[in-house]
């Protein structure tokens, strides 16, 4: 079934892909943007079907609206359909080494045929890697730690495991002077038993400066990627950490949205809507008068003074729940 997230991923993978033909930069940014838009749309799923709703969303334009309701509308899309036919399939999986970018990854394929991590390690282990302009020997040892470590790691980690690496990390991070209000979200923050990585949200007024004081830390082994909003790394102990920094008053959402499962969302998100609110990892507010939309229990109804005096009340009123040891609900 086609959801909001995998629409949103499938407009990234066609941003990588469009990368690895090394398209217009703009054009790249385009789909960029337009997957973040996605992530964070707060309506319903039907009006993902809608091009014109969609052509109100800031940051999508015509073209790509236009995928996004076949997209939707059909669960698939021929223009990304087309674009992967182009590329072996498993190339995608070389993005996951770190160090390894667009630019790299289409010169390790279009000179020594590397279309998967099996093929890297391969020609990492015969030198061949070595050899290729703006790799040389360093890089190729890098590459086959890289390999080497996902190998070594791949899989879950139990919660007892990281327990206490995770809280001595939050404990450093709260203890940071720029930073506001400090959380470990997804399932750690859900103490399921086994845990495949770290969240860690963070409301500060500097991220910059954040984010240097975490990727620096004492338990980072390397550096995975970075953004201006979201830095993830690999801890010495092996698990993947993701820092997501956001404004204060992001904060409760942003450590709502990542600390519960997808499906827990997707309830949340729509029992919003039901109400005539958007809610998505950034804010809870009025959900957008869309055109054609009219008023049903489905879809929000127009908003009003009385209706806005009313969602700010309950917006102040909300508090973050102290979360129990108690078996998951959605």
């Amino acid at each position: 079934m086609m959801t909001k997230e995998k629409i949103a991923e499938a407009l990234e993978e066609i941003a990588t892909l469009l990368e690895l033909k090394d398209e217009n930069p703009f054009k790249i940014r385009a789909y960029q943007n337009a997957s973040r838009s996605i992530e964070a749309f707060g309506a319903s799923f039907s009006d993902l079907q809608n091009q014109e709703t969609l052509e109100k969303i800031p940051g999508i334009g015509k073209a790509i609206a236009a995928k996004i309701s076949e997209l939707a509308t059909t669960g698939g899309l021929k223009f990304l359909n087309e674009l992967r036919a182009e590329f072996p399939s498993a190339i995608l999986e070389l993005f996951s080494i770190p160090g390894l970018g667009a630019k790299k990854i289409k010169a390790l394929h279009e000179k020594l045929k590397i279309s998967s991590i099996a093929d890297l390690q391969a020609a990492c282990e015969s030198g061949r890697v070595a050899e290729l302009p703006g790799f040389g020997e360093t890089t190729q040892t890098k590459i086959c730690n890289a390999i080497a470590n996902r190998a070594k790691h791949a899989g879950s980690f139990q919660f007892g495991e990281i327990a206490a690496e995770a809280e001595q990390l939050r404990s450093d991070l709260a203890a940071h002077e720029d930073a506001l209000q400090v959380s470990v979200a997804g399932s750690f923050r859900r103490r399921k038993e086994i845990v495949r990585d770290l969240d860690f949200i963070v409301a500060s007024k500097s991220p910059d400066t954040i984010t240097e004081f975490f990727c620096a830390h004492p338990f980072v082994e390397g550096l995975i990627a970075r953004g201006p909003t979201k830095t993830s790394v690999r801890l010495k102990s092996g698990i993947q950490c993701d820092l997501r920094v956001v404004t204060n008053a992001e904060y409760p959402f942003a450590l709502h949205y990542f600390t519960g499962s997808k499906e827990h969302n997707i309830v949340m998100r729509n029992r919003a809507l039901n109400r005539g609110w958007t809610l998505n990892e950034y804010r809870l507010g009025p959900a957008p008068n869309l055109e054609g939309r009219g008023d049903s229990p489905e879809s929000p109804v127009k908003d009003s003074k009385k209706a806005a005096r009313g969602r700010s009340r309950a917006i102040a009123s909300v508090k973050i729940p102290t979360i129990r040891d108690e078996p998951e609900l959605y």
